[in-house]
């Protein structure tokens, strides 16, 4: 009996960076509270909009992640990468990068969800690996 055959995903292979991303979904939901970035504001508009993105997309970057865990395709890969371009750019579309705890923390988990999720794509695989 080969690995192929007793192995539950046999065509599965875990990218290191789905776990980067997956990580940084979690600070992403987190980092209001660590960084206190909604305080600092003062509970302004600008502090409810960049806690609120953070939450939200810190959850979706989480779960996009958890599932290209188990998937070799490349779709969840680029919707991490499009989900990255979105938490970079947001500070200036939701008006929060006059706070700066807020601003520099969504810029730099874009950038490496950016990154991460468009080394990923182009590794990743619609069919079975080559032998």
């Amino acid at each position: 009996m080969t690995y192929q055959e007793t192995s539950r995903f046999p065509y599965h292979r875990t990218h290191w960076q789905d776990w980067c991303n997956l990580i940084l979904g979690a600070w992403l939901f987190l980092s209001p509270w660590i960084l206190q970035f909604g305080e600092a504001g003062g509970r302004t508009i600008a502090a409810m909009n960049a806690s609120w993105n953070a939450w939200i997309l810190g959850i979706i970057v989480f779960l996009v992640s958890v599932g290209a865990t188990f998937r070799n395709e490349a779709w969840p890969e680029w919707l991490d990468f499009a989900l990255g371009i979105w938490i970079f750019f947001a500070p200036w579309f939701l008006g929060f990068a006059g706070l700066p705890m807020a601003a520099w923390n969504h810029w730099i988990v874009g950038a490496l969800i950016v990154i991460l999720g468009f080394w990923n794509a182009s590794t990743a695989t619609s069919g079975r690996p080559s032998v």
